[in-house]
């Protein structure tokens, strides 16, 4: 049925009218042999089906015609007057050519006749006319409507997507750079831990890969990407780096954009405990409550780090975080926080629980 309505290639739309053109003369029809039931239906049906070319064709030219050529390049003036020289033209052909077929058979005492051509038949016919063809013309705008409101919608959608996906690729490079480089020296320093790093590289490589392409992934797969990623940083700085990390909550039941929780703790090393020459940590808690998500990360803050929360939070780490977050929830439906307190950064990160509502994101 949505084909048949809105589907514009040539044969659907030609059956439209078609179906339109049929329909309108059965239930006209229906209509004034309900009301005059001493003429013969077949006599109601010619004098309906008559009348309905010029209804029709008062209309396909007011639509397609007049409408694009005056109306909508502003020029109203000539489109009413035209619209009336047209009707009154058609309706004088009408009169000549049926001699007087709808009025005549079907309701003669609306008229008067004096001659072929009878003014006051012309006016009443293109009163009626008009009316059909306004009816014509919203049910056209209004068919017109909706398919421009789909369409906004599907390239508004198609935008969005597009800005997500664009946005979630530029994490990719970063991470690939830093885990490759932590493969190369670990099988430097210490080869025996070079199989470990290389399946905790593949896990982490195939999610980003796999799951970072949806628009939504369970929480709980979320934080064991980012316990996979852990494991790799502590290889890599060994025991002097100190992590604390905490999920609590129905993890299975909490739905997150893919790659939101891995930013942030990646970013976490990258402005902190990547720079920290002494003893660095992290603090990483995660918790699902009241269909909300909560992600408080704190980690620690070189002496040797000039930079404030406010530089950070303008980087393209946290900029390309908050513009996918725009995309997806809408501003009042995420609350982003990254403070400088000092010997430490601490970022916090609130969103809804999508796992009901993800229809809603791409519509």
């Amino acid at each position: 049925m949505n084909r048949l309505l809105y589907n514009n290639s040539l044969a659907f739309r030609i059956t439209r009218h078609v179906l339109f053109f049929l329909m309108t003369v059965l239930f006209f029809t229906a209509i004034l042999f309900a009301q005059h039931q001493d003429k013969s239906l077949s006599t109601v049906f010619l004098t309906t089906l008559g009348n309905s070319f010029f209804f029709f064709g008062y209309a396909y030219i007011t639509i397609f015609l007049l409408i694009p050529e005056f109306l909508l390049k502003t020029k109203p003036l000539w489109f009413i007057l035209v619209f009336l020289l047209v009707g009154i033209g058609l309706s004088a052909l009408k009169l000549v050519f049926s001699d007087y077929i709808f009025y005549a058979s079907i309701a003669p005492e609306t008229i008067e006749r004096s001659g072929v051509v009878n003014l006051r038949f012309i006016v009443v016919n293109t009163k009626d006319m008009t009316f059909i063809v306004a009816l014509f013309c919203i049910a056209k705008y209004a068919k017109d409507f909706v398919l421009a409101e789909k369409l906004r919608k599907k390239l508004e959608q198609q935008h969005r997507k597009a800005q997500t996906t664009l946005l979630q690729s530029q994490f990719d490079s970063h991470f690939m750079f830093n885990t490759i480089n932590n493969l190369y020296a670990l099988s430097l320093l210490n080869p025996r831990k070079t199989n470990e790093v290389i399946s905790r590289m593949k896990t982490v490589l195939n999610y980003i890969i796999e799951e970072s392409l949806k628009d939504f992934v369970l929480l709980s797969d979320e934080v064991a990407l980012v316990e996979n990623y852990l494991q790799l940083e502590k290889l890599r700085y060994g025991k002097r780096l100190q992590v604390s990390y905490n999920a609590v909550g129905q993890l299975d039941d909490a739905r997150i954009p893919p790659m939101i929780l891995f930013l942030l703790v990646e970013n976490s090393f990258k402005h902190g405990s990547s720079l920290d020459a002494g003893t660095p940590w992290i603090t990483i808690e995660v918790q699902v409550k009241n269909e909300q998500i909560f992600i408080e990360i704190e980690n620690s803050k070189p002496h040797t780090i000039l930079k404030k929360a406010k530089e950070i939070e303008k980087g393209s780490g946290y900029s390309g975080l908050k513009k996918r977050l725009n995309i997806i929830y809408q501003p009042k439906g995420f609350e982003l926080k990254v403070k400088d307190l000092g010997d430490r950064f601490k970022v916090k990160l609130t969103v809804n629980n999508l796992l009901e509502n993800t229809h809603t994101t791409y519509q």
